[in-house]
């Protein structure tokens, strides 16, 4: 059987990075890992070109990208997170009597990866895989604010603020502040900010090292939602928290959502500086 050492190679470091789960440093790697700086820095400037790693352009570490939470899609559609939430979700639309749904960052956008639709007369229009905007949905703002500041900031400003309705929030100052007080009840609000006459709660779901995977939301028309934010948000909080217990309990394998992409220039080899990054993946070995 020939073997692409190559391949083996830029696993080897995708794996490592996977395992540290938080942005790292070159070095951290070269060790881990147990080949050349040189040989590393190649495999790194490769995947990103392939779009699997992002360089902090502050820092210097680097972090996978949402690239290999696409690839591992199908089978997070019978994921540890779909199972063990499914059943908490059943009862919470149950309770509540609205739509339920549990959601993903996808890069600076929010991906509905289940749903459960309320019994009510009037419906809402979503479904799996959809995407929507993050600092418009209750989604997006209780991930936003269970995030470190420094991670949340950093998508923040990738965002484009862009207004969905009338009531959306275009200005980061005034996002900030919506996110400090999502954090002070762990609850965040959607009312009529991603669509006309539709209210939303949601609040996040933890890992068992507090890191944010998700979040879950009740969505339902103004008339009735509006009549009871308090009421479901604290459904959804409680809610959330028992996702996030069982999840932690039965050690789940889910993909943590990598830090945002900044914007960066080709990185920097110690001794290859003047090479492109097409010349780099050119010579990975």
């Amino acid at each position: 059987m020939v073997v692409n050492r190559s391949v083996l190679r830029g696993l080897a470091v995708l794996e490592a990075m996977a395992e540290t789960g938080e942005p790292v440093a070159l070095g951290t790697l070269v060790k881990r890992v147990q080949l050349d700086k040189a040989t590393v820095w190649r495999l790194l400037a490769t995947l990103q070109e392939a779009g699997y790693v992002a360089q902090d352009e502050d820092t210097g570490r680097y972090a996978l990208t949402n690239r290999v939470l696409r690839i591992s899609r199908s089978f997070f559609e019978h994921s540890d997170l779909r199972s063990i939430a499914r059943p908490h979700l059943a009862r919470l639309r149950d309770a509540a009597g609205e739509t339920v749904h549990l959601g993903q960052l996808d890069g600076a956008r929010v991906v509905y990866v289940d749903k459960l639709e309320g019994e009510r007369s009037i419906r809402l229009v979503s479904s799996v895989a959809q995407s929507m905007s993050v600092h418009t949905t209750a989604l997006g703002k209780a991930m936003l604010a269970a995030m470190p500041r420094e991670q949340a900031r950093a998508l923040v400003q990738q965002l484009d603020l862009a207004p969905n309705t009338e009531r959306s929030i275009t200005n980061p100052a005034m996002l900030y502040r919506e996110l400090e007080a999502v954090a002070s009840v762990g609850y965040a609000t959607d009312r009529e900010e991603n669509e006309e006459n539709v209210f939303c709660v949601g609040a996040p779901v933890l890992d068992g090292r507090a890191r944010v995977i998700a979040a879950i939301s009740l969505s339902g028309p103004k008339f009735r939602v509006g009549q009871r934010v308090k009421e479901l948000g604290e459904l959804c909080r409680k809610t959330a928290k028992r996702i996030s217990s069982d999840v932690e309990g039965a050690n789940a394998m889910i993909a943590m959502p990598p830090l945002p992409q900044a914007d960066e220039s080709a990185p920097s080899s110690p001794d290859e500086t003047a090479r492109s990054r097409s010349e780099i993946a050119e010579s990975t070995p």
